[in-house]
């Protein structure tokens, strides 16, 4: 058999091709940069054709003379090294963008990986002895870790594209590898389509069942908190909400205020307090609630400083900025967690055992704050099932989701969930909460078709009094047409102003409220 350190013969198709040797003439390194540029090279549509013995160019017919992998023992085991290498430089990349913290190495990414190296193996030399061309597995091997390469090269350029990019390079990858089986294992046409469709469809099953686990993560940097002293946690909580509201300013006479609350009640994943701390930050400097917001946060890092994120002290902060409201101010109220399927908002901190809030002890707290206007954002799964409690004439409120459905990106170490990140950080730019929540509705619904999820379908609800505050439409009107006994104060304690909002007062008004 003529062989070259580039270039192998191949027996005719259907006839035993003998033991491809690997190429012992050159460095590792070099086989291995060779099976990347073939690899690369077949990324393209037309065929590959190699040189013939007087350099000359051959007919792609002519498959004596074709460029092949190399099946070299140490190029195989130099390409697996590569792989792991450039997955972990990736990956750890990506993770310090998501993070200010110093990335953690994250065990189970390395198993994922493992597993989709091992299981792509096991399936080329299946492919192999079930073609009876054994001999040709390690040149096939050699292209998929070639292969590999290619794709853990690209990996960081394309997340910073976002989904759709990554999902289309995917699935080339698939067909790429299915060409990789057919030039590397010759049979009989039928025999061979099906060798290498097998091969394409172990990729594209491995790509679809595998999780997607970072081999780098932020770290959970518990040990690092200061302890939890249950007793004193629970004594220092009325000093809390006084320090709390005293550092809160009255409301302006003839200025229409925005206060701010930010709710984070989950303390085993930062991402609640990141976001809870971020919207603070993003309506103090931009919406002008500066010495107008409380946070009510469960967090080891935060507890001697904050008080806890619980249905006793979200009801004693309410009441005592709507102490200091006037009748044009206007509450934003930014809820973060887990939520249930039967609509139990988590309330969570460790050992302390605090009380989940259901939907309508919830309603109940808002409203028995007897808030002049108000803006409830509950960013949980199924948190369109708050909303019937929240109603209100002179309420806006926003969910994450559907009542039946969940919302995503409640992962450690992120700043935003996803709807937090596309309401606050990518659409709130004014008062305007409608139009921001319309583009952030767009924005996670692009989000959720590219990363292949159920839409999460945020909602937002507007009562009839604040929809005309706002000059915008009311929502369907079930039961507005009659204020709750509960809502009777919120009625009252505003009939003034509403009747001040109709036409230019009320856009006016809206401009400077909501």
């Amino acid at each position: 058999m003529l062989t070259s350190d580039r270039f192998h013969t191949q027996a005719p198709i259907g006839i035993g091709a003998p033991p491809r040797r690997g190429t012992r003439d050159g460095l590792a390194l070099r086989c291995l940069a060779r099976d990347v540029a073939l690899a690369l090279r077949l990324f393209a549509p037309w065929p590959v054709r190699g040189a013939g013995p007087a350099g000359g160019r051959v007919s792609p017919a002519d498959r004596r003379w074709a460029p092949a992998f190399s099946g070299d023992a140490p190029a195989i085991a130099l390409a697996l090294a590569f792989v792991v290498a450039l997955g972990l430089l990736g990956d750890y990349a990506e993770a310090a963008r998501a993070t200010s913290r110093s990335p953690a190495f994250n065990v189970w990414g390395l198993h994922v990986l493992a597993t989709r190296l091992l299981v792509t193996g096991a399936a080329l030399f299946l492919i192999g002895l079930a073609a009876g061309r054994l001999q040709r597995v390690p040149g096939a091997l050699s292209g998929a870790l070639a292969l590999e390469v290619v794709a853990a090269a690209a990996a960081p350029p394309l997340a910073a594209w976002h989904g759709a990019a990554g999902d289309a390079f995917g699935g080339v990858c698939v067909l790429v590898l299915g060409r990789i089986v057919w030039r590397e294992v010759p049979l009989a046409a039928p025999r061979r389509v099906l060798a290498a469709a097998a091969a394409a469809t172990v990729a594209w099953a491995l790509a679809t069942a595998l999780p997607e686990v970072s081999m780098y993560r932020a770290p959970r940097d518990r040990a690092l908190a200061p302890p939890l002293d249950i007793e004193r946690t629970y004594t220092r909580q009325e000093r809390l909400v006084r320090a709390a509201l005293a550092d809160v300013q009255p409301s302006r006479p003839g200025e229409p205020d925005l206060y701010f609350v930010g709710f984070a009640s989950y303390a085993a994943q930062d991402v609640f307090e990141n976001e809870v701390r971020h919207v603070e930050r993003l309506f103090r400097d931009q919406l002008g609630t500066a010495g107008r917001s409380v946070r009510l946060v469960n967090s080891r890092r935060t507890v001697r400083e904050l008080p806890l994120a619980n249905a006793h002290n979200l009801a004693a902060v309410l009441r005592g900025l709507a102490a200091l409201m006037g009748a044009e101010d206007t509450l934003f109220l930014h809820m973060t967690s887990h939520g249930s399927s039967d609509h139990e908002f988590s309330v969570d901190f460790a050992n302390l055992r605090l009380r989940d809030l259901s939907a309508d002890e919830l309603g109940d707290i808002v409203r028995g704050a007897e808030l002049p206007w108000r803006v409830v954002v509950v960013s949980a799964c199924f948190s369109g099932g708050y909303i019937d409690a929240l109603k209100s004439p002179r309420a806006l409120v926003i969910t994450a989701a559907r009542a039946d459905r969940t919302s995503f990106g409640c992962e450690h170490g992120r700043d935003y969930t996803y709807f937090g990140e596309a309401f606050y950080r990518d659409s709130l730019t004014s008062r305007d909460f409608v139009a921001a929540f319309e583009r952030a509705r767009e924005v996670v619904a692009a989000r959720e078709l590219r990363e292949e999820r159920t839409p999460s379908e945020p909602q937002l609800w507007v009562g009839v009094e604040m929809a005309a505050r706002l000059g915008v439409a009311p929502s369907a009107a079930d039961g507005q047409d009659a204020t709750s006994d509960d809502d009777a104060t919120d009625g009252a304690a505003g009939s003034e102003a509403a009747g001040a909002a109709d036409g230019a007062d009320g856009a006016a008004g809206a401009a400077g409220a909501a």
